[in-house]
């Protein structure tokens, strides 16, 4: 008895011990089942925009209340377009471009994230088929042996083996399904493309009010520079620096989409510098290439996730199952042996 209690001890300190490795996977679990949280906060974002922008089409003022709403909207996107607004306010530039780009881009966050929820639907029925399987497989053996019941131990034993590789494919799938939902980028890549989007929007807001392009890059850089340090390396932090041949160097499509953006708006402001022309229309034709061309690469990161994700299932699954059967008929036999 002395010793059972031992070892029921040790097993519990263990487990607490251990309780801190399992935050990756809570992390998964959280990024997978609170998604619903950031739906709503986007929509909540585009309700407020489309309200200032309609207030502002049929010829009225918002009143003081919406203007101050827009810095209380969730994080990081209030704060920006509060200091955007401002900014335009101030310089009495238009705002309703603006307004306009701010709710294209809210809009193409929320349908990316509606798609790669319901992309990844099937993908995470195959995730959870590889939790129940193993023990629901498991008792079904107990239940049709009953000499497994007397070997209670091994063959208890032997589940949590089985399971073991079963949650292993469980933490590889959430892996899987969590990189898709990024078009596979590196985990300390994945703000690169809303820092973009924000990067775009400071520094345009800037041009709108009057500051001239090279030096509203600069003002958008010193932000970009706090967020994304790693990234101006791709981009370059001033406006006239050599484009450099290797660049950042990346190993994912959405990320060289990404170091392509930063460097097309070195371009183009450059070029409206040297040209004496007027660089808006083509700063925000740029934009909205790189809205769809990081949607179209995530998209096919989504298109393939389930067959993906049939790579845990026959690595770790099915040789658990396999396990289990052929050892719960080790163990019967060795009942009939004895």
């Amino acid at each position: 008895m002395v010793k059972r209690m031992t070892l029921w001890i040790l097993v519990f300190i263990v487990f607490f011990l251990a309780l801190p490795n399992f935050s990756p996977i809570v992390e998964k679990m959280k990024a997978h089942f609170f998604q619903q949280k950031v739906l709503d906060d986007l929509k909540s974002i585009i309700a407020h925009l489309r309200i200032l922008k309609e207030s502002l089409e049929s010829g009225l003022v918002p009143n003081r209340e919406d203007w101050e709403g827009t810095a209380k909207l969730p994080t990081p996107w209030g704060p920006i377009f509060s200091t955007s607004l401002e900014a335009l306010r101030s310089q009495g530039a238009p705002i309703l471009p603006s307004l306009e780009r701010m709710i294209l881009s809210m809009d193409e966050e929320r349908e990316m994230l509606l798609e790669a929820r319901l992309k990844s639907s099937q993908a995470f029925g195959q995730v959870m088929i590889s939790v129940i399987l193993v023990p629901f497989f498991g008792f079904i053996l107990y239940v049709m042996l009953p000499e497994l019941s007397e070997h209670r131990g091994l063959y208890l034993s032997l589940l949590s083996v089985c399971m073991m590789f079963g949650m292993l494919a469980f933490y590889w799938m959430l892996a899987m399904m969590e990189d898709a939902r990024f078009g596979g980028i590196h985990r300390q890549k994945r703000t690169w493309v809303l820092s973009s989007k924000l990067f775009f929007e400071r520094m345009i807001a800037e041009i709108a009010s009057g500051m001239p392009p090279d030096l509203a890059w600069s003002s958008a850089m010193r932000f970009l520079c706090e967020r994304e340090p790693n990234l101006t390396q791709g981009w370059g932090v001033q406006i006239w620096d050599p484009f450099q041949k290797k660049g950042l160097k990346t190993v994912n499509p959405v990320e060289d989409s990404v170091v392509v953006f930063g460097m097309e708006i070195r371009r183009t402001i450059q070029q409206s510098l040297t040209e004496g022309i007027a660089s808006m229309v083509r700063l925000e034709s740029t934009y909205r290439n790189f809205l769809m061309d990081v949607r179209m690469k995530i998209s096919r990161e989504l298109q393939v996730l389930p067959n993906h994700c049939l790579k845990p299932l026959f690595i770790l699954v099915l040789p658990s199952v396999m396990l289990l059967l052929f050892g719960a008929m080790a163990i019967s036999f060795m009942r009939m042996l004895g």
